[in-house]
């Protein structure tokens, strides 16, 4: 049997550790070479030797993915070396669990030009690329549900920055249909180098896990890059040990209310009342 992604090029950003890693060592075994992005050179190195040992292809980059001038060295990797991007895998992250009174402005701004700068960049980059190469191309984001906090989330900044994402991936993944190229966002649950605990996860209407281990979740990736999954963009999954999710859109209506004419401040304190919000 043919491996799933023969002849494939990905690009894993923030691929030295974590769910990156794994990605990339899955994606290798199904044939494709990697591109291995992550600042810490000493870690995309490991992982790098870790495909070679298995036999596969990949190649390391320690570029930033926070400026569209590092972004474009990025997917240069690839096309340079392997001769194409047929996948970008979004990983590269951060975290500052402040709270919003006691957070800096250099701590806000290195939140969203990390996620949603580097989302963006990177996604740019390589969007392009496969727009040029007319054979379409597969872009996997990574939010959270923490854009949404509950209980134990990780403040402000990360959830601006993890909404950001999923709003990208909606607007991307409409915009980039007709090039053939599927969009889709992973919001994972993990135990990864930004989130250590391997206490049992659970909350906002999901079980508590049962697995928190990073390669679990590549299989799911591999598959949504794949042509099996070619109809599936624009969707927000959750992931977890064998678990998954397909999450519903933000912003559906809960409680939609009318009136014929201007709402008066009066009418809408008789109304607002009964709604049963708060």
């Amino acid at each position: 049997m043919d491996k799933r992604l023969k002849g494939k090029t990905a690009v894993i950003t923030g691929g030295g550790g974590g769910i990156g890693r794994s990605v990339g060592l899955a994606m290798a075994a199904e044939g494709a070479s990697i591109v291995v992005n992550d600042f810490n050179a000493g870690n995309a190195d490991k992982v790098v030797a870790e495909i070679k040992k298995a036999k596969g292809k990949a190649v390391a980059n320690y570029d930033s993915v926070s400026t569209v001038v590092s972004a474009q060295k990025i997917i240069k990797a690839a096309t340079s070396n392997f001769g194409s991007v047929d996948i970008l895998v979004q990983c590269a992250g951060n975290i500052c669990n402040v709270p919003t009174l006691e957070l800096t402005q250099e701590q806000w701004d290195n939140a969203l030009v990390v996620h949603i700068g580097g989302h963006f960049a990177c996604a740019q980059a390589a969007a392009r690329e496969m727009v040029q190469q007319k054979s379409g191309g597969t872009i996997i984001n990574f939010a959270s549900r923490g854009a949404f906090p509950f209980f134990g989330a990780s403040g402000s900044s990360y959830a601006v920055a993890k909404a950001g994402i999923l709003g990208f991936t909606t607007a991307l993944s409409q915009e980039l249909k007709q090039y053939g190229i599927r969009v889709n966002a992973i919001c994972p649950n993990a135990s990864t180098p930004l989130f250590p605990s391997t206490d049992p996860r659970g909350g906002m209407g999901i079980p508590r896990t049962l697995s928190l281990d990073p390669a679990d979740i590549a299989p799911l990736i591999v598959y949504l890059v794949t042509e099996e999954a070619k109809n599936i963009t624009g969707e927000f999954i959750y992931a977890a040990g064998g678990d998954f999710c397909i999450f519903d859109r933000p912003l559906q209506p809960r409680i939609y209310v009318r009136k014929i004419g201007k709402w008066t401040a009066d009418e809408l304190g008789n109304v607002m009342p009964g709604l049963g919000l708060g």
